[in-house]
């Protein structure tokens, strides 16, 4: 029965504190604290929501978006994996390539947005280098101390058992060092994303961000459409959070981490 209840209220209460949320902003909005000029009401935004996804005008933008993330991030993860652990087994590599990483690392990627327009203009590859150039430095550190990580028992029984190069690699390095790829891969999920939007706002390449700047330019009418598109970039970043969860729990599985969030779960519900 305590179960049963505890189950209700952890699919039930997200719900309401939404549906809160959105009373609250129409309340404000449409009571005048808020000048409808600058945010417009709820219901005009989820009315806009709803004229964007009845004319399909909103599709093509989530696509050019999510062809960029994810362009991005399969190279992101590609050159991370191979570079980080290259540089995981070579401690004389590691330590030349250390204040590189940390430069770059240190760079903003919208800092550079100018140069990459002026050479790539506003296209999809503009947009994908940005993401990679945001994404793989936090990637590759944690490539490296995953790998770095690794028990050396069980690396020292697969050389004892000829496992070397590429098979070495996908079947120890690989998932020895899953728990910091997955969340490597989660934090630059995240800022890949972040990059998208903003490639597309300030450097209009196709895409959500750039439908945003189009409805900003328009004028106050076109702000509810604006904030719906805001409405829908958030909705993505969830849903993308959202997946790189499950594929956590799913891949990894029979880590002990997860093993422990059950486990937790199990006495919580009791």
């Amino acid at each position: 029965m305590r179960s049963a209840s505890r189950s209700w209220l952890t699919w039930t209460l997200p719900i309401v504190t939404v549906a809160v949320l959105l009373l609250a902003w129409q309340a404000v909005t449409a009571g005048g604290l808020v000048s409808p000029s600058q945010f417009p009401t709820m219901t005009d935004t989820m009315a806009a929501l709803g004229r964007e996804v009845g004319t399909g005008r909103v599709w093509p933008a989530i696509g050019a978006t999510l062809a960029g993330w994810v362009i991005g991030m399969v190279i992101t993860i590609l050159l991370g994996l191979l570079i980080g652990t290259a540089l995981a087994f070579n401690a004389f590599a590691q330590r030349s390539a250390a204040p590189v990483i940390e430069i770059f690392k240190a760079i903003p990627a919208i800092a550079i947005l100018p140069l990459v327009i002026l050479i790539a203009g506003s296209t999809l590859p503009m947009k994908v280098f940005l993401v990679c150039f945001a994404a793989f430095w936090p990637f590759l550190i944690q490539v490296i101390y995953g790998v770095r990580s690794m028990d050396p028992i069980v690396l020292d029984t697969a050389r004892a058992l000829g496992v070397r190069g590429a098979r070495r690699f996908l079947m120890v390095s690989v998932p020895s060092a899953s728990p910091y790829l997955v969340t490597g891969m989660r934090i630059a999920s995240a800022q890949a994303l972040i990059l998208c939007v903003v490639a597309e706002i300030v450097g209009g390449a196709a895409g959500i961000g750039r439908n945003i700047l189009l409805a900003q330019n328009t004028g106050v009418v076109a702000y509810p459409t604006m904030y719906a598109y805001i409405l829908v970039a958030g909705i993505l970043g969830i849903a993308l959070t959202g997946a790189f969860f499950l594929l956590e729990k799913r891949v990894m599985h029979w880590h002990e981490s997860q093993r422990n969030i059950r486990e937790s779960n199990k006495v919580g519900a009791a």
